[in-house]
């Protein structure tokens, strides 16, 4: 047996005992809990797509750096293109994230349509009324 037929049974074997590790932390963190709201749902995918770029990152540059093999170079490319997909995916829920947390205001500041084109009636007073609320003078 050769090392790396060594490494390939090692791989085999620890990977069921990693999944579980992985799920357990998972469930653990309440990552398989259905989301309590819609900020909550899109803090998860958020962080997903942070975890899967720090994952496909380094395997990008180091296939990069090693001028992928023509074997891997299809590899490479769904590397890429996983990282596209998760960076859309982590871009438009920090937006829609934004979004939920900073709403547009209804009307702008200081411009009301309403109030600004609405005729303005004030009371008809006359100079008797105004007397008449004034206090006596001396």
């Amino acid at each position: 047996m050769n090392g790396s037929f060594v490494f390939l049974v090692l791989a085999v074997l620890a990977s069921p005992v990693v999944a579980y590790f992985v799920y357990r932390l998972a469930k653990e963190l309440g990552f398989l809990d259905p989301p309590i709201d819609r900020q909550h749902d899109l803090k998860r995918t958020i962080v997903v797509s942070l975890y899967a770029f720090l994952l496909f990152l380094p395997v990008g540059i180091y296939g990069t750096e090693k001028q992928w093999p023509r074997v891997w170079v299809f590899f490479g490319l769904m590397v890429g293109v996983a990282m596209a997909i998760f960076a859309y995916g982590g871009i438009r829920a920090t937006r829609e994230l934004w979004k939920l947390r900073h709403p547009e205001p209804a009307v702008p500041v200081g411009a009301h349509p309403e109030v600004e084109n609405a005729p303005v009636e004030l009371e008809n007073e006359g100079p008797e009324d105004r007397q008449e609320a004034l206090p006596p003078s001396l």
